[in-house]
């Protein structure tokens, strides 16, 4: 059993060496010195919970989705009010427990306890981003004070913080923040990453793409060179010739990198992973990649567009030219109506539209009667592949929306 055959005072020392490698997110090379935790024998009721949690956090750097929450609950049935069970493990839940319990156990004893003030720091952002997520933004922005007051230096904690101003839209701020989080740790996928998103939501997205591509060079994480690659993916989407072939090539290039990342790879990484050549195989048109990797990735609505296609072959493809505009929270209706009237020379403002009608989401007859009082005409209809063609080859964008019992989304369609 190698190393963990050895006594329980040197193995918390290889764990310590291990932690401080993973601490330099080092992922493959930790891996690889923790050779003895990952072969077929090894007991996992020898292992202590710290050891549960250490090797549940690298398997999901790994590819090991599946494995990970497997030792997560392990190290949970074992030693569920141990401070760092209680923090990783903190996802794993049953079929019973309420967010609003969560909540609740969190504000009778927000204090995770423990000696580890980077730990401590951890639960209070994790929280933040909770109740952000709740759109509590105030108690969100105390935890994160909170957070920074036990590790002021922590690039993690930063990047919580870059994501709680992003989901309240404040993206200077949510930059200003991610950039901190770099420059106290260059090489955290998690800063990078925060980094990314606002740039993306900011409109620069050839920045985003830069600061990805460099990070992307030496990372051992699979999970920063696949946002890499889907970050080019979505610059090459705006880009024609010779310039757009050039970002496909190097998302390519990225892609062929992310399984040699996952030595642990199970069937949820598999299916991301194919995920990311479909989206390649789109943009590519490569109808014979689309068709593998469609099955692979369990997608219907591409194996429904293949069949389509195979029937027509010969049929032409429309794209409208249309602004492209980022959505704000809740405000899909207002931003797809923005660009489905920019198909055809009209500009409506986002801000105005949500402003006025948008409140926890928008209703339709509710932006319907908006754009009357402006003056459009607007019409309700079902959306058939007879009208869709119709509308989009006299040059009329529109958006199509659908509902289901707790929420709804509405998209603009540009093209057929």
């Amino acid at each position: 059993m190698g190393s963990l055959a050895l006594s329980l005072e040197s193995r918390k020392a290889l764990l310590d060496e291990l932690q401080s490698v993973y601490d330099e997110h080092r992922f493959l090379d930790a891996y690889s010195l923790s050779a003895d935790y990952w072969t077929d024998s090894t007991p996992i009721d020898d292992l202590s919970a710290e050891e549960l949690i250490f090797v549940g956090r690298l398997a999901s750097r790994v590819g090991g989705m599946r494995l990970s929450r497997h030792l997560y609950r392990e190290a949970y049935k074992r030693e569920p009010r141990l401070p760092v069970v209680r923090y990783f493990a903190r996802h794993i839940t049953g079929p019973r427990d309420l967010l609003l319990d969560q909540l609740r156990e969190f504000e009778k004893n927000p204090d995770l306890g423990g000696d580890d003030p980077e730990l401590r720091a951890s639960w209070q952002a994790a929280h933040a981003y909770m109740f952000a997520i709740l759109r509590d933004f105030s108690r969100a922005h105390d935890l994160l004070k909170n957070a920074h007051e036990l590790s002021p230096k922590s690039a993690w904690v930063f990047s919580q913080e870059a994501d709680v101003f992003g989901m309240a839209d404040q993206w200077r701020d949510s930059l200003r923040t991610a950039e901190l989080g770099c420059q106290i740790d260059p090489r955290s996928p998690w800063s990078v990453l925060s980094l990314a998103t606002a740039l993306l939501n900011l409109g620069e997205i050839d920045e985003a793409v830069t600061r990805l591509s460099q990070a992307a060079v030496d990372s051992q994480y699979f999970h920063l060179v696949q946002t890499a690659c889907w970050y080019h993916c979505a610059l090459a989407e705006t880009l024609e010739g010779d310039r757009r072939r050039r970002i496909l090539d190097a998302a390519s290039a990225l892609a062929e990198r992310i399984q040699s990342m996952a030595p642990l790879v199970d069937r949820e990484f598999k299916a991301g992973l194919a995920r990311t050549w479909l989206d390649l195989a789109e943009l590519n048109d490569d109808h014979a990649g689309i068709e593998r990797w469609a099955q692979e990735a369990c997608s219907p609505f591409h194996r429904k567009v293949l069949a389509n296609l195979k029937v027509n072959p010969n049929g032409k493809r429309i794209r409208l030219s249309y602004r492209r505009t980022l959505q704000k929270h809740v405000e899909c209706v207002p931003t797809s109506i923005s660009s489905a009237l920019s198909a055809t020379g009209v500009n409506v403002s986002v801000e105005e539209l949500a402003r006025d009608v948008t409140f926890g989401g928008t209703h339709e007859w509710a932006a319907a009667d908006w754009l009357r009082g402006k003056g459009f005409h607007v019409r309700f209809f079902w959306a058939t592949a007879e009208s869709i063609a119709r509308l989009i080859e006299a040059g009329i964008g529109f958006t199509v929306s659908w509902d289901d019992d707790e929420s709804g989304h509405t998209v603009a369609i540009v093209g057929a």
